[in-house]
């Protein structure tokens, strides 16, 4: 069974052009804010936003209501099985914008527990941009909810179009607007970006035909599997939060800028990661649900193994080009008065770590979507939540002991322990649909990764220290150094013939003729 590169192609185009986009505003935000207390402040309101989103799980209940709304779906019709997803939001909405307000009533007293490390004209900062940013917070939840609807239908890429619309709009405001004295403008650009993601999803809808009910109580989804779900997911809630909190009180207590540092690379990492995986494990998703329907085990696990070995090709794909020119493209882009040589050194390395971790995080979304589809999703997350536990008490310890050393560590033994979770779930539970790498498939891509290793190290050994070149300099040698590592990686995979670029460079060759 081939994968669906035509909506995986789909996705990856439009995320490919957001992600260039998400580069040229992080690029702005540095040159304008660097690592100033006030971008600090914008980030932590941020997070605090995410904290409310990640306090209602919106993407773990959507992952466990897909495959009720197929089932219904099949059952009793579409608007039967919509009618769940309406359901839903009314609740989770109301529960997020209840949130919001607590957060906000309780003025910088939780800010406390997120950033203790932080000045209080810094907290009270963060506390007036989240009186604004906050309530968004509700609407970004809706959006997700339905967009998890229209992957339900196989409709892609309507909402990442409307991302790339809004990702412009924010580049005009940080480039007209923008002022390092205050940060308006990145508030007004996440007002615009999430308002524009929510009304293109209202329209998609329109259009399959959905049509939103205020009912609390739904026969195709009782009150009682609500609350088994919710008691699941709060846990695990409960459990992401201590992380989260715990996690960003220690990087707070690092040399000042260290947190910006973090969330620059957290917010390139996270819309790479959205351009390569997700679009893998979103169409798997629903490939896997029709295939378990059709009861074919031994599909289902070959299905899995293809997924595997593309994400690995994938994870590869991005660390290695990155390893061999980021560093010169980061100082041609970031460097400057307001972000030195440490500073680009530093995010750079933590990039690294985080796209070396993209080999844990494929493998976890494949295997996540894989179990909470033949296994009962509340055990997922009841394991999730004692490894979140177990794994912000280390981390903790370790930024506390190694410092900034102690933040790769733990991104990278934290992606690892939660990819095991899922793994071992299907095997222990599900073994019939236990699909696993095809090491005749890793060996070609492994060779192909030390040949652009390879090329790389003797091109770089022409080269000295990065910063001692101007930015025209550093850009031409980084872009050379992404390109001979993207070319001998490439052509590398098509002499030892991989399947799956073997595959997409014959549909090429075939729509050419």
């Amino acid at each position: 069974m081939s994968l669906d590169y035509r909506n995986i192609g789909v996705l990856f185009s439009l995320n490919t052009l957001n992600i260039f986009l998400n580069v040229v505003v992080s690029t702005l935000t540095v040159y304008i804010f660097g690592t100033s207390p006030k971008v600090e402040a914008f980030f932590a309101a941020s997070l605090l936003g995410t904290a409310v989103s990640r306090f209602v799980n919106t993407g773990q209940l959507i992952e466990i209501v897909v495959s009720r709304y197929h089932r219904t779906k099949q059952e009793a019709g579409k608007n039967a099985a919509m009618s769940i997803i309406a359901t839903l939001c009314n609740y989770m909405t109301g529960i997020a914008l209840l949130l919001t307000l607590g957060f906000i009533a309780g003025g910088t007293g939780i800010i406390n527990l997120l950033v203790p490390g932080f000045k209080e004209e810094t907290k009270w900062g963060i506390w007036q941009i989240y009186c604004i940013t906050g309530f968004l917070m509700p609407v970004q939840i809706a959006t997700n909810l339905f967009q998890g609807l229209l992957n339900a239908e196989n409709i892609y890429g309507k909402v990442e179009f409307t991302n790339t619309v809004s990702l412009l709009t924010n580049v005009l405001i940080l480039a007209v607007w923008g002022n390092s004295e205050n940060v308006t403008s990145l508030i007004v650009g996440l007002v615009i970006s999430v308002l524009a993601q929510f009304f293109t999803v209202i329209y998609y809808l329109r259009q399959i035909g959905y049509r939103h009910s205020w009912l609390l109580r739904n026969p195709y989804f009782p009150l009682r599997d609500l609350a088994k779900t919710l008691s699941a997911t709060s846990t695990y809630m409960v459990s992401v939060q201590l992380y989260i909190f715990l996690f960003n009180a220690a990087l707070s207590l690092l040399p000042p800028g260290s947190f910006a540092i973090y969330r620059y690379a957290e917010i390139i990492y996270g819309k790479v990661a959205s351009v390569f995986m997700i679009p893998v494990s979103t169409v798997f998703f629903n490939e896997i649900n029709r295939l378990l329907n059709q009861n074919n085990g031994q599909s289902i696990k070959a299905f899995v193994s293809k997924n595997l070995n593309f994400s690995f090709f994938i994870g590869f794909m991005i660390l290695l080009p990155f390893w061999a020119g980021g560093k010169y493209l980061l100082w041609t882009l970031w460097g400057g008065a307001k972000f030195n040589a440490q500073d680009v050194t530093a995010v750079y390395e933590l990039l690294c770590i985080f796209f070396l971790s993209m080999i844990w995080s494929g493998p976890y979304m494949i295997y996540r979507k894989l179990a909470v589809s033949v296994v009962r999703p509340e055990l997922l997350y009841y394991y999730w939540s004692a490894l979140h536990v177990f794994s912000a008490l280390i981390g903790y310890a370790t930024i506390r002991m190694l410092g900034f050393n102690g933040v790769m560590v733990q991104v990278f033994l934290h992606s690892f322990l939660m990819c095991l979770v899922p793994i071992l779930t299907v095997w222990y539970r599900k073994r019939v649909y236990f699909g696993f790498y095809e090491l005749k498939e890793i060996i070609k891509i492994t060779l192909a990764l030390l040949a652009g290793a390879g090329a790389v190290w003797g091109f770089n050994n022409y080269w000295g220290e990065v910063f001692d070149y101007d930015k025209i300099k550093s850009f031409f040698v980084g872009f050379l150094s992404i390109s001979i590592a993207g070319i001998v990686f490439i052509a590398s995979t098509l002499l030892l013939k991989v399947h799956d670029i073997n595959l997409i460079s014959n549909k090429i060759l075939n729509r050419m003729k």
